[in-house]
């Protein structure tokens, strides 16, 4: 019997500190808040030009350009509940060359942005699929398209509804851009990113539209 209450004594664990009812309160509650706290907001710089040829030169009607505006707002509200915001920056007189492809004139492009084309309708060397909507990122010269180091997202109004444009940020947000991928696999990040868009509309975080935090247009900031 001794030598048991000696073991028993020589490994006894150490009594541990006494804790209020209170202070484990606050403990967990301090926790919960770390846990909870968001993530820094990602801005991105966005370029956006609005086609000073289109109708025969004489640009968008201003019913175009609201039409925009109020799809660029909504873009803003829905990816808000991803803790991303939108820094936007117009450049004006920007217009479409044609000469067997479209091409923006480099003087109107910017980096660091997303460069966004609005216009009435987009070539089919753009937009094939009628969409209304197509994001490129940087490239090397490809058959007759020079190489060029610019993010750009097209727009045409005529086609595109008021979910293309936040799904054509979304290739960008996902980078998508970044690589060149082939026609199945752009099926499928059509169709995922629709998904998270969906799920982001309905209030969810979307942590895939953060993989693009180290691009040359996204910078953290402050929440507060």
């Amino acid at each position: 019997m001794t030598r048991s209450r000696l073991r028993s004594s020589k490994f006894a664990p150490p009594s541990l500190p006494s804790i209020s009812r209170r202070n484990f309160v606050a403990l967990c509650c301090t926790g919960s808040l770390l846990l909870a706290a968001p993530p820094p907001t990602l801005t991105i710089g966005l370029n956006v030009m609005f086609d000073a040829g289109a109708r025969n030169g004489n640009g968008l009607s201003d019913a175009e350009r609201a039409l925009f505006l109020a799809w660029q707002e909504k873009a803003r509200s829905q990816y808000a509940n991803s803790h991303i915001a939108f820094d936007v920056h117009f450049t004006e007189g920007a217009f479409l060359r044609t000469q067997g492809y479209s091409e923006i004139p480099e003087r109107f492009l910017l980096r660091p942005t997303i460069n966004v084309f609005v216009t009435e309708k987009l070539g089919y060397d753009i937009d094939r699929e009628r969409t209304g909507g197509c994001s490129i990122g940087p490239h090397p010269r490809w058959q007759k398209i020079p190489a060029h180091p610019f993010f750009k997202t097209f727009l045409g109004l005529a086609d595109a509804k008021e979910t293309t444009l936040p799904h054509e940020y979304s290739h960008h947000f996902t980078l998508d851009t970044v690589h060149n991928p082939s026609s199945a696999r752009n099926v499928w990040a059509d169709l995922r990113n629709d998904y998270l868009l969906w799920r982001q509309r309905h209030g969810a975080h979307i942590k895939e539209f953060r993989a693009c935090a180290k691009s040359e247009w996204a910078r953290p900031t402050s929440s507060a």
